[in-house]
C-alpha cells in the first residue's frame, strides 16, 4: 500500500505559567515516557524487567495510548534514559517528556481580572515577542508610582513640566494606572500583566498644569530622550499649531504617537488624537461592541481597544479598575512596542501605525476607521519578515529498501517525493529517510527554530521526527506525531532554541520516519511505501 506523508514542524514561542522566558523544548528532568509493543511477553512484565534493569520506576500513565511516565533513577538524566529504553526490542518507541505549551500567560495573579489584553490577543503576541527593554514609551500624565510593585522596575528617568523639574511623583492616579496598562513588570507573579511586558516606561508629567505647551514640551522631551512610543491618555478640542508642530516633530525623529479620543459620546475632534500624525484610539467593550462613552466618527477615530472596567496599577500601591479611553490608549501604545520589538531596529514607524490599524478585528458600526486592535496579527504583521528558511541539500535512505528521490523533490509542495519501502523490524514494518540541510542562519542560538515536513502515510502507523546531535554522534527525538494517510498537510513541530548541538559546517540532518507497529492481537503484517515531499527548518533569529 502506498502512502503520501507530510508534516510540518513549527514553532510555539510558549510558556507555562510561572515557567522561565527561555524558549527552549523544555522536559521534565530525570523522567522519559515509554511504550512498550504488545509481542512477546506482556506489556506489563515488560516494562517491569525494562525498569528493574536500571532502577527506575513507573510513576503515571497515558491510560488511552499505553503510554508509561518512567520516573528515571537518581543520576541518569532524560537523554540517556531515551538512549536505554531505544535498545530494548520490546520498546516501540520512548521520548523525553516534553513540556507542553500553551500560549504564553504569564503568572501576574490578576491577569485573570483583565480581559484586555486576552481579547486583544496579548498572550498570542508575547509567544513571538516579549518585549525589547531597549524600546521606551512615554506616558505623559500626572506622573507615575515609582515604589508600585508593579512599576518600580520598569520605569526609565522621565521629567515633570508642570512644575519644571525632574520629580515625576503622581499627583493623581492617572498617570500611574495608564503605566500599568503601557508596561506593568509581567511574569512577575505580582498583579497585573502590561501590554508591553519587558518595554520601558518614561514617566512625563505634565498635570495639574496640564496645558498645550506643557504637553508640547512633553512630546520633544520624549522622542529627544529616546522614546519609540508615545502614550497621550488626555486631549481637549483646542487645535493647536504648537502641539501639532511638536507632534510631527516626534515623527520625525520615528516615534509612534497614541492617544485617546475622549469620553463625552460624540463625534466633536479631540486634539492631541485628532492629528494626522497621532493613532486616534476609542473604547470597545467585553463584546467588542463601542463603549457608549467612547468619542466617535470614522474620519478622525482609527482604532479601538478595550476601554471599560480595565484593572491597572494604583498610585500609593494595590490596583484598581477605570472606564475610558484613557485606559484604551495606553493598551494601544503597548502594543506599538511589541511590534517595534519584534521588528526590530530598522522598522519604522509608518511600518508600526500601518501593522497596528491593518490587522485589527472589526468592530461593528461605523464608529472607527478601522477596527479593535489586535496585538498577535500586529505583531505577526512585522515577525514574519525575519524567518530564515534552511532547505534541504540531500536526502537518503534511513530504514527501507527501493530508496527513490531527491533534494530537489523536498524544496516545495507538489506531487514529487522522496520515496522509500519498509522493511521488516522488531518494532514492526518501519520505513524512513535522512535529510541533510543547508543551515544559513548568523547563529546557532536563535528566538525560535521550526522543522517544516510535509509526507503522508498508512492509517495506524506512528511518526517521528528525530534530530541528529554532532556531539554525542546520535538521532534524539523531539518529537513524535500522528500520520496523515492523504493530503499535503504540515504538522508543526518545535526545535530547540539552542541548535549549535545540531550544526556542523553550515549543515543540519534531520530523521523521518514511520512505523506499523506490531500490537496484540495482531502484528503489523504489510509493507508500506513512505513518501516525503517537503522540508525545511525555519528559524527566527534573536532579537537586536
Amino acid at each position: 500500500m502506498s502512502f503520501n506523508l507530510k508534516l510540518l514542524a513549527g514553532l510555539a514561542m510558549t510558556c507555562l505559567a510561572g515557567s522561565l522566558l527561555a524558549q527552549t523544548a523544555e522536559f521534565v528532568p530525570g523522567e522519559v515516557l515509554v511504550k512498550f509493543r504488545g509481542s512477546g511477553a506482556t506489556p506489563a512484565n515488560a516494562s517491569l524487567v525494562a525498569h528493574r534493569a536500571i532502577g527506575a520506576q513507573k510513576v503515571g500513565n497515558v491510560a488511552v495510548l499505553d503510554v508509561e511516565r518512567v520516573k528515571l533513577p537518581t543520576g541518569m538524566n532524560a537523554r540517556d534514559g531515551v538512549e536505554y529504553y531505544q535498545r530494548l526490542l520490546g520498546v516501540e518507541y520512548v521520548e523525553l517528556n516534553y513540556k507542553k505549551k500553551s500560549h504564553f500567560v504569564p503568572n501576574d495573579p490578576q491577569l485573570a481580572a483583565q480581559y484586555g489584553p486576552t481579547k486583544m490577543k496579548a498572550q498570542q503576541a508575547w509567544d513571538l515577542t516579549k518585549g525589547n527593554p531597549a524600546v521606551i514609551v512615554a506616558v505623559i500624565d500626572d506622573g507615575a508610582d515609582a515604589n508600585h510593585e508593579d512599576l518600580k522596575n520598569k520605569l526609565v528617568p522621565g521629567f515633570d513640566y508642570s512644575d519644571g523639574d525632574p520629580d515625576t511623583t503622581p499627583s493623581g492616579t492617572h498617570g500611574t494606572l495608564c503605566a500599568g496598562n503601557v508596561a506593568a513588570e509581567t511574569n512577575n507573579a505580582k498583579g497585573i500583566a502590561g501590554m508591553g511586558f519587558n518595554c520601558r516606561i518614561m514617566p512625563i508629567k505634565i498635570f495639574p498644569e496640564s496645558t498645550v505647551a506643557n504637553s508640547s514640551a512633553a512630546i520633544i522631551h520624549a522622542a529627544n530622550n529616546g522614546a519609540r512610543v508615545i502614550s497621550m491618555s488626555y486631549g481637549g478640542p483646542g487645535e493647536s499649531v504648537t502641539e501639532r508642530n511638536a507632534v510631527n516633530f516626534a515623527w520625525g525623529k520615528g516615534c509612534v504617537l497614541v492617544s485617546s479620543v475622549g469620553n463625552d459620546g460624540i463625534t466633536q475632534k479631540n486634539y492631541p488624537a485628532a492629528f494626522p500624525n497621532v493613532i486616534a484610539v476609542g473604547s470597545t467593550g467585553t463584546q467588542d461592541i463601542r463603549s457608549g462613552f467612547s468619542n466617535i466618527g470614522a474620519d478622525w477615530v482609527d482604532v479601538a481597544a478595550p476601554g471599560e472596567a480595565i484593572l491597572s496599577t494604583l498610585a500609593g500601591g494595590g490596583y484598581s479598575a477605570s472606564d475610558g479611553t484613557s485606559f484604551s490608549c495606553p493598551l494601544v501604545a503597548g502594543v506599538a512596542s511589541l511590534v517595534f520589538s519584534a521588528g526590530g531596529a530598522g522598522l519604522t514607524n509608518t511600518q508600526v501605525r500601518n501593522a497596528i490599524e491593518t490587522t485589527t478585528d472589526p468592530v461593528p458600526g461605523n464608529f472607527f476607521k478601522f477596527g479593535r486592535v489586535n496585538a498577535f496579527r500586529a505583531v505577526s504583521a512585522v515577525d514574519s519578515g525575519s524567518v530564515t528558511v534552511n532547505a534541504a541539500t540531500n536526502v537518503s535512505s534511513w530504514f527501507g529498501l527501493n530508496f527513490t528521490g531527491s533534494s530537489v523533490d523536498l524544496l516545495s509542495t507538489d506531487l514529487n517525493f522522496a520515496t522509500v519501502t519498509s522493511v521488516t523490524d522488531p518494532l514492526g514494518h518501519i520505513a524512513g529517510v535522512i535529510v541533510d540541510l543547508s543551515y544559513v542562519e548568523a547563529s546557532t542560538t536563535v528566538r525560535a527554530a521550526t522543522a517544516a515536513i510535509e509526507a503522508n502515510g498508512p492509517s495506524g502507523s506512528s511518526g517521528q521526527v528525530f534530530l541528529w546531535d554532532f556531539v554525542s554522534s546520535k538521532f534524539v527525538l523531539p518529537k513524535s506525531f500522528a500520520i496523515n494517510i492523504t493530503g499535503n498537510k504540515r504538522q508543526k513541530i518545535t526545535l530547540p532554541t539552542n541548535l549549535s548541538r545540531y550544526v556542523s559546517g553550515g549543515q543540519m540532518r534531520l530523521g523521518i520516519r514511520a512505523i506499523g507497529p506490531n500490537r496484540k492481537p495482531r502484528d503489523w503484517k504489510t509493507g508500506f511505501d513512505l513518501n516525503v515531499g517537503f522540508v525545511q527548518v525555519e528559524t527566527r533569529p534573536q532579537l537586536p
